[in-house]
């Protein structure tokens, strides 16, 4: 009896942090392909598309800010943005109530690898931009007005000019503390995401 009261806590503890990792490791494989289908959608819009008044990332109610519980409201930006932000959404579901995420502007323009010290090297949120949420994606555009908007200068491509990609992150932490695991699992890793896609002529 002495031996088994020793003995089952530890294996007990083992066995939870076994399962532990393997779930850090599902919901990393989605985080990773959902930010992946966010920055290939991009191209399923055209690049003198915006959104007009009153669109939203919806109506799929997946795609919504979760601080709000309201629509990203994406009118006035590139419609590649609510695509990216669709995709991902709708990808990246069942553990919604386990992940905190870190909010960011759903929409950038700019940015350089040359200057990868600074916040997607420098980028700059689109003016209408919504402000949190799960998914930020730079990329670039023709406004209606004739302005054009850069997309992610990746300095590694295309040498020394670089080529322009589209850039999306996401970043959340993994909270075992809303999980059945939270007696024996004592870390709260923090997941990110990093994906490119490449412009169409570019694609294979």
């Amino acid at each position: 009896m002495l031996e088994t009261a020793l003995v089952i806590p530890i294996m007990l503890l083992l066995v939870c942090n076994f399962i532990a990792v393997m779930l850090q490791v599902a919901v990393q494989q989605q985080l990773d392909t959902a930010t992946a289908l966010a920055a290939q959608s991009r191209f399923q819009a055209t690049q003198e598309a915006y959104d007009p008044a009153g669109a939203a990332c919806c109506p799929d109610p997946r795609c919504c800010a979760q601080a709000t519980g309201t629509a990203l409201s994406t009118a006035g930006i590139p419609t590649g943005c609510r695509f990216a932000a669709e995709s991902f959404y709708g990808s990246m579901q069942g553990y919604a109530a386990i992940l905190r995420w870190q909010s960011a502007p759903l929409c950038l323009t700019g940015g350089d690898s040359g200057r990868s010290a600074t916040a997607f090297g420098g980028a700059t949120p689109y003016p209408a931009s919504p402000q949190h949420a799960e998914v930020s994606c730079v990329l670039g555009a023709t406004a209606p007005g004739g302005a054009t908007f850069s997309g992610y200068v990746d300095r590694a491509l295309n040498p020394p000019r670089g080529l322009s990609v589209v850039l999306c992150e996401a970043t959340a932490t993994l909270d075992f503390s809303r999980t059945p695991l939270a007696w024996g699992v004592f870390w709260s890793p923090t997941l990110r995401a990093h994906a490119e896609a490449l412009p169409p002529p570019f694609r294979q």
